[in-house]
């Protein structure tokens, strides 16, 4: 079964910088499984969330780049 990643850009990061998910459910005060959600979109990230983990994983990054969707993504590429 291929899965679509919800938020590509914010997978990728975590991923190429060696960040656990554990480090950032963590830091935004949550289990690893709410984690998972809000990652693959079933839950959505609070503003509050969305800042922190952009603060202190990727202060180089826009919020908007980081938590750009999969179907952002992609209507974004065929224009």
């Amino acid at each position: 079964m291929n899965k679509k990643v919800y938020y590509p850009n914010l997978e990728r990061e975590i991923a190429g910088r060696g960040i656990k998910k554990k480090a950032i459910a963590e830091n935004i005060n949550v289990c690893t499984k709410t984690l998972r959600n809000k990652m693959s979109g079933k839950v959505p990230f609070t503003w509050p969330e969305v800042s922190k983990i952009r603060c202190c994983f990727f202060p180089d990054m826009t919020p908007d780049t980081l938590f750009k969707t999969h179907d952002e993504i992609y209507h974004q590429s065929a224009r």
